[in-house]
């Protein structure tokens, strides 16, 4: 007896099952480099701006800005220099 009659499961639906895991890893790896790279991002805004003499404080909400804008993006606020077609 095998191992997907032991499970119940069809080889196709093993197999699904595998790959779906193995993309499920990738997107974790995915995710963490991301994340790693905007800390390397925040720590480059807040060492850049402690250094042109921003106070600390200032400077570690400039990080966190940065850090929530990378980490939960949201659309761009409209310009109000932006004109639509039917406002030329």
């Amino acid at each position: 007896m095998n191992e997907n009659e032991n499970t119940g499961q069809s080889p196709f639906g093993a197999f699904f099952d595998e790959l779906e895991d193995q993309f499920n890893e990738a997107l974790l790896q995915k995710r963490a480099v991301f994340a790693i790279a905007v800390a390397g991002g925040a720590g480059l805004v807040y060492r850049t701006a402690v250094a042109e003499g921003v106070p600390g404080d200032l400077a570690k909400a400039f990080a966190a800005e940065f850090w929530d804008r990378e980490l939960n993006p949201v659309a761009p606020a409209a310009s109000p220099f932006d004109l639509d077609e039917d406002d030329e």
